[in-house]
């Protein structure tokens, strides 16, 4: 959930780094792909040309002109990821459009251009078109075969998140095509370990977790724990994170697990952990970075899980089961995955409870000081044009009130927000407050600080509402059909409240409004769910759940072998 479910850009997160300029989509190591976890897909590494007739081999042919127009076409492609960056999709497409049209035998960039989504959409009518105009470009290069593609971390360097974020339940057969056309690209992805098709050796089940967010993230703090407090009498299990991490440079070890840095080559990674014969091997989020999302297409276990960091089905053929949260998840749960669904007790995860302190003032972060303050530290894409009508309307009613939104890295795609929300009431635009990026400490502060947290349609707050809940703040939230807008309902589920769960966007808008206007309802809120958000804390209960599901997988795998 990085937040999926979630806001971690404001904590730690870097504005993304541009490729190489002098060679354009050029290879960068590990350190170069620190960046925004829910950009993570869109601004990574890029594509190196490696073979004949791509731009990087064209670089190396005698014939100036043709060196030229390679270069002319990495120029183009990396100015198409900065104009997305800022927010500007229909000058990005068109950018990247010519510079395919300077090098079309770039497998990598016509499969980028195929999935190609506004990380923040002007209106409901763009997500519909510009995603109907994907599953055309898909459909087309399925059809037509891609261009060959060496490297698809590089090449590609995209991934196709942000269909999560649109409410709509056609992700599963979005993503199968995505994925589909990068196999068809690249026929070596689905990789398969030896030792998947031999027979178990004794021994006890060997298990590994992997992400590229072990570093200070919240796929660290949602996960963490579960992988710390794992039995290492039943499990033997090893942690899997990326070269340039500094979390396993330090001792060889993280959780009190054998940490293993893999090399940031899609290659030698499943080499390496294929050489550590999994049972099981979970990627605690899919979907976020390049480097996992075909990492996964590879078979290197006979059981290969997802954890919910990123909450939605993958469409990767050699991921077989979905952990999520129970509490979370709609009664039709099992519809929504192409993976086979696991209910986790609880809250899906072992969270250490934040550790509260004193409010501070509003004027440290430039606020008002006797206004109503409503807090939504979500990130940009988390922001569906439907959730606008509802901000403005809350603003409308409760006079004096006013807005904190949280940008992080990205500042210039939560000003397109800010500017969506205000167009059709330019007097409200003095009322809402991009704050910059802040360490956690006083991100907590901030939480603090506030009065209520406006939980977004459509894709639900997780970590934040983790973070929230511990503090005691309420939480207005409206649950939709798939379990990525439900994070905030499952929670007050386990709590026993439902004080703050609305029936539909009007009833979100009444309480929302009832919550802001009513200062003493407020603190004895407060004071409830400080009271019974216990239960969302440390729980091992999730942890032996886990344990129980690991050996009942790993013993029927090994049965079918």
């Amino acid at each position: 959930m990085a937040d999926g479910p979630g806001r971690q850009p404001v904590v730690s997160d870097r504005p993304p780094v541009p490729a190489d300029a002098t060679g354009g989509l050029g290879n960068g190591g590990a350190k170069s792909r620190r960046r925004s976890p829910r950009m993570a897909g869109h601004c990574g590494r890029g594509a190196a040309g490696r073979r004949a007739g791509r731009p990087g081999a064209m670089t190396q042919s005698p014939d100036p002109l043709v060196a030229l127009t390679a270069l002319a076409a990495r120029a183009t492609a990396l100015l198409s990821k900065q104009l997305w960056q800022q927010g500007d999709y229909r000058q990005a497409a068109t950018t990247l459009d010519q510079a395919i049209a300077l090098a079309p035998d770039a497998g990598g960039w016509q499969i980028r251009r195929s999935i190609l989504i506004p990380p923040v959409p002007a209106s409901s009518a763009e997500i519909d078109e510009t995603r109907e105009d994907c599953r055309t470009r898909l459909l087309r290069l399925v059809g037509d075969g891609p261009p060959p593609v060496s490297d698809p971390v590089a090449d590609i360097d995209w991934t196709s998140y942000l269909l999560s974020y649109h409410g709509l339940h056609q992700n599963g057969a979005m993503n199968r095509l995505f994925h589909r056309v990068c196999a068809m690209a690249s026929p070596g992805l689905d990789w398969q370990a030896p030792h998947c098709a031999a027979c178990r050796k004794p021994g006890r089940t060997r298990v590994g977790f992997i992400s590229w967010y072990f570093n200070d993230h919240t796929i660290r703090r949602l996960f963490g724990g579960l992988i710390e407090r794992v039995d290492p009498d039943g499990l033997d299990v090893r942690v899997f994170g990326i070269e340039g991490n500094d979390a396993f440079l330090r001792d060889g070890m993280l959780y009190g697990k054998r940490a293993v840095p893999l090399p940031a080559d899609l290659h030698r990674a499943r080499e390496a952990i294929a050489a550590e014969e999994l049972d099981l091997l979970v990627y605690l989020d899919l979907g976020m970075d390049p480097f996992t999302l075909f990492l996964a297409h590879a078979r290197l276990a006979p059981v290969q899980a997802v954890l919910w960091g990123h909450p939605d089905t993958t469409g990767i053929p050699a991921i077989d089961v979905f952990l999520s949260c129970d509490a979370m998840e709609p009664e039709d749960a099992d519809e929504h995955y192409d993976e086979r669904l696991v209910r986790l007790p609880g809250p899906g995860c072992w969270y250490v409870r934040p550790v509260d302190g004193p409010r501070p003032g509003a004027a440290e972060f430039g606020l008002p000081e006797q206004a109503v303050l409503y807090l939504c530290p979500q990130t940009p894409q988390k922001f569906h044009p439907d959730f606008d009508p509802v901000i403005r309307q809350i603003l409308t009613t409760v006079g004096g009130a006013h807005l904190v939104l949280t940008a992080g890295w990205s500042v210039p795609l939560m000003e397109r927000v800010k500017a969506r929300i205000t167009a059709p009431a330019p007097d409200l635009a003095d009322r809402i407050h991009i704050l910059p990026a802040m360490d956690r400490d006083r991100f907590m502060g901030l939480m603090r600080l506030c009065d209520v947290m406006l939980d977004p349609l459509h894709y639900s707050g997780g970590n934040s509402s983790l973070e929230a809940l511990a503090f005691g703040m309420p939480i207005v939230t409206w649950p939709g059909r798939f379990m990525r807008a439900r994070h905030t309902f499952g929670f007050y589920r386990l709590m026993g409240l439902s004080d703050c769960v609305a029936r539909d966007p009007d009833n979100y808008v009444e309480i929302a409004v009832a919550l802001g206007r009513d200062p003493a309802a407020r603190a004895a809120l407060r004071d409830k769910i400080r009271t019974r958000s216990a239960c969302l804390f440390e729980d091992d209960l999730v942890v032996r759940a886990f344990e129980a599901f690991a050996a009942a997988a790993v013993g029927k795998a090994a049965g079918q072998r």
